[in-house]
């Protein structure tokens, strides 16, 4: 319900209502106007049920603003562990790329040495034949 003006039921001029009596008397003509207290009662109630109905229109405004913030939030938190496990996915591949990289060393370094054993057995197995022979 929406503010009531309320009019001289004689002359037509706003009248000036008096809260404490219930009444509105015309400034112009002298009229008085009394309300019936079960329509105050009404105006009051309705009233009351607009600001109840505000603040419930507020409560739920910050409640989605809370929920918008929460939401963003966890946004920013699955994002940084998305960026988290691509680095350590990268980690992960650079010490199997350096791991690789150690065996082949390692595998290097068993075939030199499987080499330079064989030489050095060839070597004296010629020296022995030479001694032989």
């Amino acid at each position: 319900m929406g503010l009531r003006s309320y009019k001289c039921g004689n002359c037509g001029a706003n009248l000036t209502v008096d809260t404490f009596n219930m009444s509105a008397v015309c400034e112009f003509c002298g009229q008085t106007l009394t309300f019936d207290t079960e329509e105050v009662s009404n105006i009051l109630e309705e009233r009351e049920k607009t600001k109840r109905m505000h603040k419930a229109e507020e409560e739920q405004t910050k409640r989605e603003e809370a929920r918008l913030k929460h939401d963003a939030e966890v946004k920013k938190i699955e994002t940084e562990a998305d960026e988290f496990m691509e680095g350590a996915r990268r980690v992960k591949q650079g010490f199997d790329t350096v791991n690789r990289g150690f065996n082949m060393v390692k595998t290097i370094v068993i075939c030199v040495f499987v080499g330079v054993v064989l030489i050095i057995a060839l070597i004296a197995l010629f020296a022995i034949l030479k001694h032989l022979g």
